[in-house]
Parts: C-alpha cells; structure tokens; sequence
C-alpha cells in the first residue's frame, strides 16, 4: 500500500513537472532557454529620445513632475517620496 501511495506522488509530480516544461516550451515559441533572440529594450535605451519615460537610458523628456535631481538619485522610488 505504502508502496503504491510513492509511486503515484513520484508519478504525478514527474508528470506535472513534464506539462509544465511543455507549456513553458510552446509559449516561448519552443525556444529553449538562453537562445532568445526578440527585442528586450523596455528599460534601456528607447527607440525615441522625446517620446519615452524620463526613467529610460538616454530619454530627453522632460514631461514629468519629479524633478530630475531625484529622478537621478533615484530618490522619487522610495515609498515615503512626497514632492
């Protein structure tokens, strides 16, 4: 009996193990992983320097009401920020 209980836990974790590669394989277009080759740029620098977040590498805009001495010194992140 306690024989049988261990085979089906080591069952069904191997199996569930197995669907979630599956699934994680079919939505990264059965890439695997380290062979990415879309664009990842959503933090660095934008493709425009005017129509972007003030936050981003590079970014000329100046359309934000945090001034940018806590913008650079990242002070504007901080959960007791108050302008």
């Amino acid at each position: 009996m306690v024989k049988q209980t261990l085979l089906i836990i080591l069952a069904a974790s191997v199996g569930g193990t197995l669907v979630i590669a599956i699934g994680m394989l079919s939505a990264s277009g059965w890439e695997t992983p380290g062979t990415y080759t879309g664009v990842s740029d959503a933090s660095h620098v934008p493709p425009s320097t005017t129509n972007c977040y003030s936050f981003q590498t590079g970014c000329t805009n100046t359309n934000s009401s945090v001034p940018s001495t806590d913008m650079n010194s990242g002070a504007y992140l901080g959960s007791d920020y108050h302008q």
